[in-house]
């Protein structure tokens, strides 16, 4: 049986691990990550438009730490795969990998918005 905090997307019970329970602390860091993963996104699909293997290592590798933070599986394993392309310099399922992760993090955002607003606990 999964444990009360575990989401389709995300654990909360993951999440709220890394700050001590502290669910005001939790909020604040969603709210900046929800900002800053679109600009983050688009870093990354430049970053594959323009070759540049090491931009996108870096930013999927921030990405996936982000991730695992907030107990998110899926979305953290499509960074991962991204990660890895750009470290071995091959960018063939690029787009793929991109649209893959777009699709896992939209629940990702979903739920840590309903969180932030209250309507998860």
């Amino acid at each position: 049986m999964p444990s009360a905090g575990k989401r389709e997307s995300l654990d909360l019970d993951v999440a709220l691990s890394h700050v001590d329970g502290d669910r005001m602390l939790l909020r604040e860091l969603s709210e900046i990550f929800i900002e800053d993963y679109p600009r983050m996104l688009a870093e990354m699909q430049n970053s594959v438009l323009g070759r540049d293997h090491a931009t996108l290592e870096r930013l999927a590798h921030t990405l996936k730490g982000r991730l695992a933070y907030f107990g998110a599986g899926e979305a953290r394993d499509g960074a991962a795969d991204l990660e890895t392309m750009g470290r071995e310099r091959d960018l063939a399922g690029a787009w793929k990998s991109l649209e893959e992760l777009e699709s896992a993090m939209a629940g990702v955002l979903r739920e840590l918005e309903s969180f932030c607003r209250g309507r998860i606990e």
